[in-house]
């Protein structure tokens, strides 16, 4: 019987520490002391345990190596946010100065880069990624217990910051029985700052994509160019894109420097004061890309209806109906869409095949409460598209929908 290959909890259980204290030794995050650092090393040579590939991102890590097997998949670093959130589901959302009870309000993980890192880590064989998730965590109980979630889900985890209260994030989602949510998250004060920055950027001899949320473009213009010199592709999410972003010009701009956008319907419409029908929308759309000049792909979301991708060739735009489901709970459904489109895309597939796919992850992941409550791997999208031909097999029927 093969032998389970050691994790991050396990020299932490052997070395007697947090996971967090192994996570800072590993990636040089934060001061070790020397008696702990010894204990983790010898932990570390007892199990065989090899640290994961997050660690040569860093200054002077280049020593550290990871599995073979993940230096013949495309990479994807994810930089964002990540935060412990507590899922409450009520009967319908309270009034002001109510007390309601909760049917019941459960702990899981969230955060948009942790959403599309785990999202894009589960499509697996044979479209498995190396993915890389760099965030700020603590060192309190909730950042061992979301670093051991991350592991256990093949998220190699890059602690680069501690937030300033040395904690996770905490964020709260009251879910409705329709299936409609809100969101209370505590500040990122990360936004101000440009994660990527002491990140060292090397080539790849493989596919190799830098993933950005909208709350750090701004700060991340410059890692931008360093990572696209290194020739890595850059796909940019616009969740939390700062309004200064979020004008015409700004935005066109911003399409123009990256090599893939996505974006919903609200905030496309938002930025170019579109009031039509949803089919019009993407007529007027299509017409402001096309006069753009040079761009990057850029995929449109619009939660049930699917998604249309708008090909930086000038192509004919690409829609995708979602999947006919049950919903449960929608957050997450963007950054699952885009975490799927990567793991797609990455390994060369057509913009197509990435978007369908990743319209059923979408639609799959509204069917379980948290935005990870239901992570689908290859199989289970294939069998989704296989038996729902009839519904996935001819765009020109999307467009009725869109009308």
């Amino acid at each position: 019987m093969r032998r389970k290959r050691p994790t991050i909890a396990d020299v932490g259980k052997a070395a007697g520490v947090s996971i967090g204290t192994v996570s800072h030794y590993l990636n040089g995050t934060a001061g070790v002391r020397p008696a702990t650092r010894a204990r983790i090393e010898a932990a570390i040579a007892e199990l065989t345990y090899r640290p994961s590939s997050v660690a040569r991102s860093l200054p002077g890590g280049g020593a550290r190596t990871n599995p073979e097997h993940h230096l013949s998949l495309p990479r994807l670093l994810v930089v964002g946010y990540i935060s412990v959130d507590y899922l409450c589901r009520v009967d319908v959302l309270p009034h002001r100065d109510d007390r309601i009870t909760a049917h019941h309000i459960e702990k899981a993980l969230g955060g948009p880069a942790a959403n599309v890192a785990v999202a894009g880590a589960g499509v697996g064989a044979p479209y498995g990624l190396d993915v890389e998730l760099a965030t700020a965590v603590g060192s309190d109980p909730d950042s061992d217990w979301a670093l051991a979630e991350l592991e256990s889900r093949h998220v190699h985890a890059l602690p680069i910051r501690r937030p300033f209260n040395n904690r996770l994030s905490r964020c709260i989602v009251v879910i409705e029985a329709n299936g409609s949510r809100t969101i209370i998250n505590e500040p990122f004060e990360l936004s101000a700052i440009d994660l990527a920055a002491n990140l060292e950027v090397k080539p790849e001899l493989r596919p190799a994509c830098l993933h950005i949320e909208g709350y750090h473009y701004e700060r991340m213009i410059g890692s931008i160019d360093r990572f696209h010199g290194a020739g890595w592709k850059v796909s940019l999410h616009s969740t939390g894109l700062p309004k200064t972003s979020r004008t015409p010009e700004a935005f066109l701009g911003l399409v123009a420097s990256v090599d893939l956008i996505f974006i919903n319907d609200v905030m496309l419409r938002e930025i170019f004061d579109m009031r039509a029908p949803v089919a019009s929308m993407i007529l007027q759309f299509t017409e402001v890309l096309e006069a753009a000049g040079s761009r990057g792909d850029v995929v449109l979301t619009l939660g049930e209806l699917g998604a249309v991708v708008f090909p930086k060739s000038g192509s004919t735009p690409i829609e995708v109906p979602a999947l006919p489901v049950d919903r449960v709970d929608a957050t997450g459904a963007g950054d699952a869409f885009a975490g799927v489109f990567l793991s797609f895309w990455l390994h060369g597939e057509s913009l197509e095949s990435a978007a369908r796919h990743a319209a059923v992850a979408g639609s799959l992941t509204t069917t379980a409460e948290g935005a990870q409550g239901h992570i689908s791997n290859f199989a289970e999208l294939e069998a989704a598209l296989t038996s729902n031909h009839s519904w996935a097999v001819d765009v020109r029927e999307v467009r009725g929908v869109f009308a």
